[in-house]
Protein backbone atom coordinates (compact mmCIF):
# COMPACT_ATOMS: atom_id res chain seq x y z
CA UNK A 1 0.00 0.00 0.00
CA UNK A 2 2.78 2.38 0.88
CA UNK A 3 4.61 1.71 -2.27
CA UNK A 4 1.21 2.62 -4.25
CA UNK A 5 1.12 5.71 -2.65
CA UNK A 6 4.79 6.20 -3.36
CA UNK A 7 4.26 5.26 -6.76
CA UNK A 8 1.43 7.79 -7.18
CA UNK A 9 3.20 11.12 -5.51
CA UNK A 10 5.64 9.72 -8.42
CA UNK A 11 3.32 10.94 -11.18
CA UNK A 12 2.07 13.82 -9.59
CA UNK A 13 5.51 14.96 -9.19
CA UNK A 14 6.80 14.51 -12.93
CA UNK A 15 3.75 15.76 -14.49
CA UNK A 16 4.47 18.91 -12.26
CA UNK A 17 8.14 19.07 -13.63
CA UNK A 18 7.33 18.17 -16.90
CA UNK A 19 7.38 21.08 -18.44
CA UNK A 20 11.00 22.37 -17.01
CA UNK A 21 14.09 22.51 -19.94
CA UNK A 22 16.22 20.60 -17.29
CA UNK A 23 13.83 17.91 -17.39
CA UNK A 24 14.84 15.12 -19.97
CA UNK A 25 11.99 12.08 -19.23
CA UNK A 26 9.11 11.88 -20.53
CA UNK A 27 6.46 11.64 -17.80
CA UNK A 28 3.73 10.04 -19.67
CA UNK A 29 5.67 7.49 -20.49
CA UNK A 30 6.06 5.79 -17.09
CA UNK A 31 8.65 3.27 -16.22
CA UNK A 32 10.17 1.55 -19.15
CA UNK A 33 12.23 -0.95 -18.15
CA UNK A 34 11.45 -1.75 -14.39
CA UNK A 35 8.30 -2.05 -12.22
CA UNK A 36 6.41 0.61 -9.66
CA UNK A 37 7.52 -1.35 -6.74
CA UNK A 38 10.26 -2.89 -7.89
CA UNK A 39 12.82 -0.12 -5.64
CA UNK A 40 11.79 2.23 -3.03
CA UNK A 41 14.76 4.20 -2.29
CA UNK A 42 12.64 5.99 0.87
CA UNK A 43 13.97 2.28 2.64
CA UNK A 44 17.13 1.89 1.37
CA UNK A 45 18.34 5.29 1.92
CA UNK A 46 19.52 7.44 5.17
CA UNK A 47 17.19 9.84 5.72
CA UNK A 48 19.14 13.56 4.51
CA UNK A 49 20.98 15.36 7.61
CA UNK A 50 18.03 16.99 10.74
CA UNK A 51 17.59 21.10 9.77
CA UNK A 52 19.85 21.42 13.15
CA UNK A 53 22.44 18.62 12.47
CA UNK A 54 25.99 19.17 12.65
CA UNK A 55 25.38 17.32 8.97
CA UNK A 56 23.43 19.73 7.76
CA UNK A 57 25.86 22.74 9.14
CA UNK A 58 28.49 20.83 7.20
CA UNK A 59 26.54 20.19 3.86
CA UNK A 60 25.93 24.15 3.94
CA UNK A 61 29.49 25.07 4.58
CA UNK A 62 30.77 22.61 1.63
CA UNK A 63 27.98 24.88 -0.50
CA UNK A 64 29.17 27.96 0.88
CA UNK A 65 32.63 27.35 -0.11
CA UNK A 66 31.94 25.76 -3.60
CA UNK A 67 30.56 29.01 -4.51
CA UNK A 68 32.81 30.98 -3.35
CA UNK A 69 35.86 28.60 -4.78
CA UNK A 70 34.47 28.01 -8.33
CA UNK A 71 36.37 29.41 -11.01
CA UNK A 72 35.15 30.32 -14.63
CA UNK A 73 35.91 26.86 -15.63
CA UNK A 74 33.99 25.43 -12.94
CA UNK A 75 30.76 27.71 -14.27
CA UNK A 76 31.38 26.42 -17.80
CA UNK A 77 31.44 23.23 -16.81
CA UNK A 78 28.54 23.37 -14.65
CA UNK A 79 26.21 24.97 -17.64
CA UNK A 80 27.38 22.07 -20.06
CA UNK A 81 26.67 19.59 -17.61
CA UNK A 82 22.89 20.93 -16.44
CA UNK A 83 21.34 18.29 -18.69
CA UNK A 84 21.13 14.73 -18.53
CA UNK A 85 22.17 13.44 -21.97
CA UNK A 86 24.41 9.81 -22.26
CA UNK A 87 26.26 11.73 -24.84
CA UNK A 88 27.84 14.36 -22.02
CA UNK A 89 30.67 11.73 -21.87
CA UNK A 90 31.18 12.15 -25.82
CA UNK A 91 34.39 13.88 -24.45
CA UNK A 92 35.75 10.80 -23.24
CA UNK A 93 34.53 8.15 -25.45
CA UNK A 94 35.45 9.30 -28.55
CA UNK A 95 35.09 8.94 -31.73
CA UNK A 96 32.01 9.09 -32.51
CA UNK A 97 30.12 8.78 -29.24
CA UNK A 98 27.20 10.73 -30.28
CA UNK A 99 23.22 10.27 -31.49
CA UNK A 100 23.89 9.91 -35.00
CA UNK A 101 26.40 7.54 -34.85
CA UNK A 102 24.11 5.62 -31.56
CA UNK A 103 20.58 5.29 -32.35
CA UNK A 104 20.33 2.45 -30.32
CA UNK A 105 22.66 3.75 -27.52
CA UNK A 106 20.60 6.34 -27.57
CA UNK A 107 17.18 4.66 -26.95
CA UNK A 108 18.57 2.79 -24.38
CA UNK A 109 19.84 5.55 -22.38
CA UNK A 110 16.99 7.68 -22.75
CA UNK A 111 14.62 5.02 -21.31
CA UNK A 112 17.13 3.89 -18.58
CA UNK A 113 17.29 7.56 -17.60
CA UNK A 114 13.91 7.85 -17.53
CA UNK A 115 13.42 5.01 -15.46
CA UNK A 116 16.25 6.21 -13.01
CA UNK A 117 14.56 9.62 -12.88
CA UNK A 118 11.07 8.51 -12.46
CA UNK A 119 12.10 6.77 -9.14
CA UNK A 120 14.25 9.42 -7.73
CA UNK A 121 11.22 11.84 -7.81
CA UNK A 122 9.45 9.15 -5.62
CA UNK A 123 12.30 9.16 -3.37
CA UNK A 124 12.75 13.42 -3.62
CA UNK A 125 9.02 13.32 -2.49
CA UNK A 126 9.27 10.92 0.04
CA UNK A 127 12.08 12.38 2.23
CA UNK A 128 11.10 16.43 0.66
CA UNK A 129 14.55 18.35 1.46
CA UNK A 130 14.50 21.68 0.44
CA UNK A 131 17.79 22.57 -1.69
CA UNK A 132 20.29 24.91 -0.61
CA UNK A 133 19.38 28.56 0.30
CA UNK A 134 19.15 31.28 -2.64
CA UNK A 135 17.97 28.36 -5.25
CA UNK A 136 14.61 28.39 -6.69
CA UNK A 137 12.98 25.13 -4.57
CA UNK A 138 11.24 23.47 -7.75
CA UNK A 139 10.97 20.24 -6.03
CA UNK A 140 13.07 18.09 -3.22
CA UNK A 141 16.55 18.14 -3.18
CA UNK A 142 16.89 14.62 -1.91
CA UNK A 143 18.70 12.60 -3.87
CA UNK A 144 20.73 14.38 -6.38
CA UNK A 145 19.11 13.21 -9.88
CA UNK A 146 22.05 14.05 -11.32
CA UNK A 147 23.98 11.98 -9.62
CA UNK A 148 22.05 9.16 -10.06
CA UNK A 149 21.95 9.54 -13.67
CA UNK A 150 25.99 9.76 -13.59
CA UNK A 151 26.76 6.85 -12.07
CA UNK A 152 24.19 5.08 -13.40
CA UNK A 153 25.19 5.78 -16.54
CA UNK A 154 28.68 5.39 -15.95
CA UNK A 155 28.46 1.32 -14.60
CA UNK A 156 26.65 1.04 -17.93
CA UNK A 157 28.97 2.09 -20.25
CA UNK A 158 31.77 0.96 -18.56
CA UNK A 159 30.47 -2.53 -19.25
CA UNK A 160 29.85 -1.64 -22.74
CA UNK A 161 33.61 -0.14 -22.57
CA UNK A 162 35.52 -1.44 -19.65
CA UNK A 163 38.97 -0.62 -21.31
CA UNK A 164 37.81 2.92 -20.49
CA UNK A 165 36.20 2.19 -17.28
CA UNK A 166 38.38 5.07 -15.13
CA UNK A 167 37.86 7.70 -17.29
CA UNK A 168 34.16 6.72 -17.62
CA UNK A 169 33.77 7.33 -13.53
CA UNK A 170 35.90 10.28 -13.14
CA UNK A 171 33.70 11.84 -15.68
CA UNK A 172 30.49 10.73 -13.86
CA UNK A 173 32.46 12.25 -10.76
CA UNK A 174 32.47 15.67 -12.31
CA UNK A 175 28.99 15.37 -13.66
CA UNK A 176 27.51 14.86 -10.07
CA UNK A 177 29.56 17.19 -8.57
CA UNK A 178 28.78 20.14 -10.81
CA UNK A 179 25.63 20.43 -8.76
CA UNK A 180 27.70 21.37 -5.34
CA UNK A 181 29.52 23.54 -7.51
CA UNK A 182 26.77 25.11 -9.43
CA UNK A 183 24.87 25.54 -5.56
CA UNK A 184 21.52 23.42 -6.26
CA UNK A 185 22.79 20.55 -4.22
CA UNK A 186 24.19 19.73 -0.96
CA UNK A 187 27.49 16.99 -0.89
CA UNK A 188 24.84 14.61 1.22
CA UNK A 189 22.32 14.86 -1.66
CA UNK A 190 25.07 13.69 -4.69
CA UNK A 191 26.36 11.02 -1.99
CA UNK A 192 22.30 9.99 -1.96
CA UNK A 193 21.98 10.19 -5.58
CA UNK A 194 25.35 8.22 -6.25
CA UNK A 195 23.99 5.10 -4.40
CA UNK A 196 20.44 5.41 -5.57
CA UNK A 197 21.56 5.39 -9.18
CA UNK A 198 24.17 2.49 -8.50
CA UNK A 199 20.37 0.52 -6.50
CA UNK A 200 19.10 1.37 -10.08
CA UNK A 201 22.02 -0.27 -12.30
CA UNK A 202 21.72 -2.90 -10.79
CA UNK A 203 18.36 -3.56 -10.81
CA UNK A 204 18.52 -2.61 -14.87
CA UNK A 205 21.44 -5.69 -15.34
CA UNK A 206 18.46 -8.11 -14.10
CA UNK A 207 15.78 -7.26 -16.69
CA UNK A 208 15.87 -9.35 -19.76
CA UNK A 209 13.74 -6.91 -21.74
CA UNK A 210 16.81 -4.25 -20.44
CA UNK A 211 19.43 -6.48 -21.13
CA UNK A 212 18.52 -7.52 -24.78
CA UNK A 213 18.74 -3.86 -25.57
CA UNK A 214 21.82 -3.27 -24.18
CA UNK A 215 23.89 -6.33 -25.96
CA UNK A 216 22.66 -4.59 -29.41
CA UNK A 217 23.70 -1.12 -27.81
CA UNK A 218 27.27 -2.60 -26.85
CA UNK A 219 27.87 -4.02 -29.99
CA UNK A 220 26.92 -0.83 -31.55
CA UNK A 221 29.04 1.25 -29.13
CA UNK A 222 31.95 -0.51 -29.80
CA UNK A 223 31.66 -0.62 -33.55
CA UNK A 224 31.49 3.37 -33.86
CA UNK A 225 34.31 3.56 -31.52
CA UNK A 226 36.53 1.33 -33.87
CA UNK A 227 36.90 -1.16 -30.89
CA UNK A 228 36.72 -5.13 -31.45
CA UNK A 229 33.54 -6.80 -30.53
CA UNK A 230 33.12 -7.98 -26.90
CA UNK A 231 33.28 -11.54 -25.89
Amino acid sequence: MRRARLWALALIVAFAIGSQAAVAKDPAAGLYYLEPDSIALSELLAPPPDPDSRQQQYDARKVAQALSDRTPEDVAQMNADAHRDVFVFGDTLQPNFDAAHLPLTAALFKHAGNDTEILIDVAKGYFARTRPAGVRQTHGSYPSGHAAFAVCTAILLSLMVPEKRSAIFARASIFAESRIIAGVHYPSDVQAGWISGTVIAQALLTRPKFLADFAAAKTEVRAALGLPPAP
